[in-house]
């Protein structure tokens, strides 16, 4: 059973057509009745996603494990986050969202001296000026508190300053009003990751998978956890997943070399580091890898 709400928890107007699905196919349909209430009954243990595509907000995809042996019920709150825009803006701000409006939308739902902190405080950031982009995105939160793209963005900087407490109070309030949203619970994992609190990291990084299972810095952050973890080859399954999502990704070729580092596996690394090379040869990292790379040829068991 569960509940459907417009987020932040406003009562539906209407019945919701409500979807669940079981290894990919439908195997019910219900809609809620006025007050957003819906049920379905009579299911065996299953792992389910209940699916609300309804015209007009993004779309909700909720994974339900339902274990009779455990409880014969679960309880599901579904938030409907109204969707200005299908196409997301080709000059989308730093640190955006892939569920966040159109940003040439947001003068429709906020302020427009909100708006306009907000754009200020993104060109601030692009520019590696943090404390004005800190004080434009707090300006802007100031004037509309439910303005989830500053707390994303603002909670970015913070974490980028290594300021952990003060991204997790950020990214806590993106999820708060925006429970759909995928990246604020891979950003909020992250920063439970750099904290080690990895049962934390790993209950985020999971929710946010659940969310948008095609996400490469979804599968990188799992991959990183894993690793530190000491499951090297669950590390490096989730690794390669964000890859293949995400062939420019460098970060996860470094992470594999460290890991490959770790287990002393020498001839994955040095073609690990190659492949980094030719596809990054100016990234910030690559003299060192070169470097090493270099260090571990001249140390060639067969000379």
């Amino acid at each position: 059973m569960g509940q459907v709400r417009i987020t932040p928890g406003n009562v539906i107007s209407k019945p919701i057509l409500v979807s669940l699905r079981g290894r990919g196919v439908v195997v019910g349909q219900t809609y809620t009745d006025q007050e957003g209430n819906f049920s379905f009954t009579g299911l065996p243990g299953n792992i389910y996603h209940v699916v609300i595509e309804e015209e007009g907000y993004l779309p909700v995809n909720e994974q339900v494990v339902l274990d009779p042996a455990t409880g014969p019920m679960r309880i599901v709150n579904a938030y409907l986050v109204p969707r200005k825009s299908e196409k997301p803006s080709a000059d989308a701000p730093l640190g955006e969202s892939p569920f966040l409006t159109n940003p040439a939308e947001y003068g429709k739902l906020y302020p427009p001296e909100a708006v306009k902190e907000f754009q200020a405080g993104a060109k601030a950031d692009q520019k590696g000026k943090t404390q004005e982009a800190i004080k434009h995105y707090e300006k802007a939160i100031g004037l509309a508190p439910s303005f989830y793209a500053a707390h994303n963005n603002l909670g970015t900087v913070y974490l980028s300053k290594g300021e952990y407490d003060a991204a997790q109070k950020q990214f806590e309030q993106v999820i708060a009003i925006n429970p759909n949203d995928a990246s604020a619970y891979f950003n909020l994992g992250n920063v439970h990751l750099l904290n080690q609190r990895y049962a934390q990291a790993e209950h985020c990084i999971e929710q946010g998978l659940n969310k948008q299972p095609s996400s490469a810095f979804g599968h990188f952050l799992k991959g990183s956890l894993y690793s530190r973890k000491g499951t090297p080859q669950a590390a490096e399954v989730s690794l390669r997943r964000a890859l293949e999502l995400d062939p420019r990704m460098a970060q996860a070729h470094l992470a594999l070399v460290n890991l490959f580092m770790q287990q002393q596996r020498r001839d994955d690394t040095i073609a690990e580091l190659k492949t980094f090379l030719k596809e990054f040869p100016d990234n910030t990292f690559a003299p060192k890898a070169r470097e090493l790379l270099k260090r571990l040829e001249s140390n060639s068991p067969s000379k």
